[in-house]
Formats: C-alpha cells, structure tokens, sequence
C-alpha cells in the first residue's frame, strides 16, 4: 500500500534480537530483513536500513546481496568524533571476529573511500591501530598490513595508531579487526556514559556548581550535539552490493532521519561503484608483494 511518497511492503515474519543470524536468513524468508535485501537485489530499491539483529542483516546481506568484487568481508565502519571537532571512520567495528592481512588491506581501502565520499577528505589519512607506532610492533598480521598499505601507493597510510591517538584527529580513517573494534567502540561508549554522570553529580552538588552549570549550559548542549550517536548517519555495511545501514535499537526519530539522508547520499554519490575501483587499484598495488595473504 502506499501513503503519500511512502510504500509499505508486506512481510509476515519479523526477526527478533535474540534470533540466532543463520537461522534467522534460512527459517525466516519473510522477514521484514529479508524483503527488504530482496528489494535492493531486485532494484526495487535503493538502500536498506536497519535497527534490530545486527548479525541478522550482516548474513542477509552476504546471501542476499553478495560481495563487491574482490572483497572477501564486509566490515562495519561508522564515523565518530574527533577532540579537533572533526571524525574519524574506524573499521572494522564487529562483523569479523579474526581478519586477515589481506581483509585488513581490504578495509583502508573501503575506509578510505567512505571518509573521501562521506567526510569530504580529499586524501584521508589511513592508520592501523596498534601496541605502538612503531612499525615492528604487534603480531605478524599488523606487520604484513604495514607492509602492504606502505606499498599502497593510492592510500596515504601514515603508519601504526596507538589507542590513545584514536580520538585525537590524527588519522582520517582507522583500521583494525572486528574483535578489537567492537571493545573499542563499546568502551568508549561506556567511558563516555561514565563521565556523563560524574560531570552531572559533581554540577549537581552545590548551588554553586548548579549556577555554574546553567551559564555554561549552552556549551553543554553543544557537546551533547557533537557526541550524540543520533546525529549522524549510523554504521555502514561496507563491501556489500547494496548500501546497507545499521543503527542502534535505542536510536531516535532523528537518528532514523539522519540514517536515512546519509543512505540516500551514499547511493547518489556511487559509493559502491568508488569501491570497486580502489579494490582494483589496491590489488594492482600489492600484486607479488609476499604474504599479501598471512593470516597468522
């Protein structure tokens, strides 16, 4: 049926949180998740978004929709804010538990195209996150990905980011493996919850720190602003034939508005086409480097 510029498409199954992904895309092939892929495969439409089972959609959208050509995993990636008032795309934030060096590879480039495209960096600065900046550190996957990104001469890697740097505006886009990513991502929103409520205690304690708050309230709406989720336009399912956006369950009305400009962006800017070719560009790049493909 259709209301006004909207269509509602009917579909009898829903996929709950709890649903285990691969049952969910093999029992449940009704599922609002899965009309909707079926929907972009079909052109029917152009972009899909969604709040509920994250691994639900991350396993509809490889059956569904499939790979870019020469991408082996889609990664997460999302911009978050930076202390210089700028943003920072880090991936992979959860779709691959263990990556290989190639994947790794992979994912600066789709990085690098999503900040070109979406954060307007003409030439983004790519890092690996690491134990230290030095280029001998970490395990035998950081060191082959710092030896193939160098040799990467359409990214400009700038070498091994350390945790603490990750929020300083240092690097324009960010890469690691899902595993880290997702501690990475969930611990800063744990940090940032805590500090919410000790500031609010503190300003809360006396009527002088309460007259204090009201005068800087202004400033504090305007960190609110910077640092609410829902200001921006979600997590990206990079690597997929489809543009594909995930929010969070608690997100509001206009955190689902601005998913959905940002998806309708996406897809007018040819996101996925400007993926492709980096991937071509990436494999002409390190093509005879060896152990491009070292997983351990």
């Amino acid at each position: 049926s259709k209301h006004g510029k909207i269509e509602i498409k009917h579909a009898s199954e829903r996929v709950l949180m709890d649903d285990k992904p691969m049952i969910a895309v093999r029992k449940k092939k009704d599922s609002s998740l899965l009309v909707g892929l079926r929907l972009i495969k079909s052109g029917g439409a152009d972009a899909f978004l969604s709040a509920g089972n994250t691994g639900a959609v991350m396993m509809g959208s490889r059956v569904i929709l499939g790979p870019i050509p020469g991408v082996n995993r889609s990664a997460i990636c999302q911009a978050l804010p930076t202390t210089d008032s700028g943003r920072v795309v880090i991936l992979d934030l959860g779709a691959n538990v263990d990556c290989t060096a190639e994947q790794l590879c992979q994912f600066a480039e789709m990085g690098q195209v999503y900040a070109q495209l979406t954060l307007g960096v003409e030439k983004p600065r790519v890092g690996l996150i690491n134990i230290g900046e030095e280029q001998a550190k970490g395990n035998d996957i950081a060191k082959t990905v710092h030896r193939n990104l160098t040799a990467a001469e359409h990214i400009n890697f700038i070498g091994n980011i350390e945790p603490k740097a990750l929020f300083t505006g240092k690097a324009d886009v960010v890469v690691c493996d899902g595993f880290t990513g997702n501690i990475i991502l969930k611990t800063t929103e744990a940090v940032a919850g805590l500090m919410k409520n000790i500031v609010q205690e503190e300003l809360m304690s006396s009527w002088i720190t309460k007259l204090g708050a009201l005068l800087c309230l202004n400033a504090f709406n305007s960190v609110k602003k910077r640092s609410d989720p829902n200001e921006t336009i979600g997590a990206q399912l990079l690597g997929t034939n489809g543009i594909v956006t995930i929010v969070h369950g608690s997100c509001t009305a206009t955190g689902i508005k601005n998913a959905l400009l940002g998806a309708k962006e996406e897809f007018d800017l040819g996101l996925n086409q400007h993926i492709r070719t980096g991937i071509e560009e990436l494999r002409k790049d390190v093509e005879g480097i060896p152990r491009l493909h070292a997983s351990s």
